[in-house]
């Protein structure tokens, strides 16, 4: 506890903040409404970005964190701007705090693990790092800064992540942000391969894809207001789950994904609504691999002035900095082990004839996510491994 005093001291010479904070108990993971919120927001604009075959995989966790970090590092205007996209409703401390918790509740996941790898550099000609202020990124959200070389001319491989090496990087640019998330898990009831079948894409197209069949007791809930269903799939010795939207129409997963934005829909709610039953489940095998600059979905809900040179993101240097890249990218394989990959081949056994049944052989929207907080989310429309 005196080291987290120390630092919140020098961070923010603020002795009746840092004597008010209370170190958070052991295991504990409850999301602020205020993140929830924020992943309404976001989700509505990253389904609008979308791969090559239609799939977005994304961390809101993830994103937020970085917003947060940039929240504590800026003043005026942009720090309003900051405040407003976040949904952050109090001092930076107390949101570094919530972050704090989070991230250390990766190490309560048991069997599953979430790997968020989040880096920020900066330009080298712009001078050193503020020494209070990257404490605080390191000891908060276990983010590093680090001085880089940005002139395109010269090798950038040193420092540049591989999955960013085709991003336009000038030696005019000052800062760029950068997480990695992925996610790994085993199944509680192993799936076993079928035969390929018939998956509907848009417009009345279809494809065949391996799909895994199971049948075991699961959490299951019609949600006639989305006219959808949703089903949970647990990890093995985790509270870790997959968390599954089907809409009820071939092409209902617009209708759906325009509730969900909807922060009364959110999908820490639909879980609790969950029944435990008899279910016969079909779900496709896919691999998503999604990267996207976060610049352009945070611009549109209102993120602006920390991308020019107006920005007053004044903490993280010793002079002003401004923004050029939010760079984000998450990874997720879901085959018949789990969220792993796997070659078991196994023949199909006979499912039971009397049983619910979820078969997602049409676009859904998945989520992972513990009882108080969402990790990974996004859509599949085309299971393409």
């Amino acid at each position: 506890m005196a080291s987290k005093v120390a630092i919140l001291l020098l961070a923010l010479e603020l002795l009746e903040v840092a004597q008010s904070l209370a170190k958070p108990e052991p295991g504990e993971c409850l999301a602020p409404t205020y993140m929830t919120r924020f992943t309404a927001k976001l989700f509505q604009g990253m389904i609008k970005l979308e791969n090559r075959h239609g799939n977005v995989v994304f961390s809101p966790f993830a994103v937020h964190a970085l917003l947060a970090l940039i929240y504590r590092a800026s003043e005026g205007e942009t720090l309003s701007e900051v405040q407003r996209v976040g949904e952050f409703n109090q001092h930076p401390v107390f949101v570094a705090l919530d972050f704090e918790r989070l991230i250390k509740f990766k190490e309560h996941l048991q069997s599953a693990n979430l790997t968020c790898d989040s880096r920020v550099f900066y330009n080298h000609k712009l001078g050193k790092v503020n020494s209070r202020y990257d404490e605080f990124s390191k000891f908060y959200f276990d983010i590093d800064t680090r001085p880089v070389d940005m002139n395109s001319g010269r090798d950038m491989s040193s420092w540049l992540p591989s999955w960013i090496q085709g991003s336009d990087i000038s030696s005019q640019m000052q800062a760029i942000l950068t997480n990695h998330v992925k996610f790994e898990g085993f199944w509680k009831h192993k799936f076993e391969i079928g035969n390929l079948s018939k998956f509907h894409l848009a417009k009345g197209k279809t494809i065949k894809v391996p799909m895994m069949y199971n049948h075991e007791v699961y959490g299951l809930a019609d949600l006639p207001e989305l006219d959808a269903t949703t089903l949970e799939l647990p990890f093995e010795d985790s509270a870790t789950s997959m968390l599954i939207l089907l809409p009820n129409q071939l092409d209902g997963l617009a209708n759906l994904e325009q509730q969900l934005a909807q922060p009364e829909f959110d999908l820490n709610r639909i879980a609790n609504r969950l029944h435990r039953q008899s279910v016969t489940v079909g779900l496709p095998r896919f691999w998503l691999d999604f990267v996207c600059d976060m610049g352009d979905p945070l611009k549109k809900l209102g993120l602006s002035q920390v991308f020019t040179d107006s920005s007053k993101v004044t903490k993280l240097l010793e002079q002003t900095v401004r923004l050029d890249k939010i760079l984000h990218r998450a990874y997720i394989k879901v085959s018949e082990l789990g969220t792993v990959y796997s070659s078991f081949w196994d023949d199909v056994k006979s499912l039971p004839a009397n049983s619910k049944e979820f078969v997602a052989n049409r676009p859904f929207v998945f989520a992972i996510r513990t009882p108080n907080s969402v990790l990974l989310m996004g859509h599949v429309k085309s299971p393409r491994e």
